[in-house]
């Protein structure tokens, strides 16, 4: 995989991180956001049996996170990031047009750092890396063109059934959120992580032709709570 040096980097900083934090008592926090996830996507080849575009979207979704901050600045946790599946339409101009629409998922699970970098009585501002896995979900259906002969625009049948598949991979983010005090114990929390996702690059998983990005970008603001 592509992306295995660099997880391998972030398992590292995971583990350094682990190893220089003291045995303080200190905040555990968990919390809970409301979420849009974006990425993009590429067209794999210009062959003809190939769709003429990539399949990438846009979804709101949740994300999850809890932690303990081992030291003044440094804590360890995870987060759990749960979009809604976008829809996207590939056409594919073979002798005979077809359609392809497929409902996408990335669902992410991470073991994360956090380092506050600006710590003040009511704002505090941290930096995130991690590491993780990434369940890549997929369900798709197929129109055929119902003419004989090609029209412009392409009269297409129904869809067919919907057929489903997943692939497990991993992944590294990288990103940062702003801790805004509402209340004793209770934060307003907006964020940004940016996810890295490794593809696959084998033409023979169904998954290949979508030509979906490695890089998705999620923005979530919602709440934090220390104990």
């Amino acid at each position: 995989m592509k992306l295995l040096p660099l997880g391998l980097v972030a398992i590292g900083i995971v583990l350094g991180a682990a190893a220089v934090c003291g045995a303080q008592d200190s905040a555990t926090y968990f919390g809970a956001s409301a979420m849009v996830s974006t990425q993009g996507s590429h067209r794999q080849g210009t062959a003809p049996s190939l769709p003429t575009t990539g399949a990438g979207g846009t979804a709101f979704g949740a994300a999850f996170e809890g932690g303990r901050f081992f030291t003044a600045r440094i804590a360890l946790g995870a987060e759990l990031s749960v979009p809604a599946r976008f829809t996207a339409v590939q056409e594919t101009d073979y002798s005979r047009v077809f359609q392809q629409e497929s409902r996408h998922r990335d669902l992410v699970v991470s073991g994360v750092v956090r380092e506050l970098l600006v710590s003040r009585a009511r704002v505090n501002v941290a930096v995130v890396e991690g590491v993780g896995f990434v369940r890549e979900s997929t369900i798709q259906r197929r129109r055929d063109q119902a003419t004989p002969l090609r029209t412009f625009p392409p009269v297409f049948g129904p869809y067919s059934d919907p057929y489903a598949f997943s692939r497990v991979t991993l992944g590294v983010l990288a990103g940062g959120d702003a801790e805004i005090v509402v209340a004793p114990h209770l934060a307003l929390v907006p964020g940004i992580r940016v996810h890295f996702v490794s593809r696959s690059d084998d033409p023979s998983e169904p998954g290949w032709a979508l030509g979906l990005s490695s890089v998705a970008i999620r923005a979530a603001i919602g709440v934090r709570a220390t104990f």
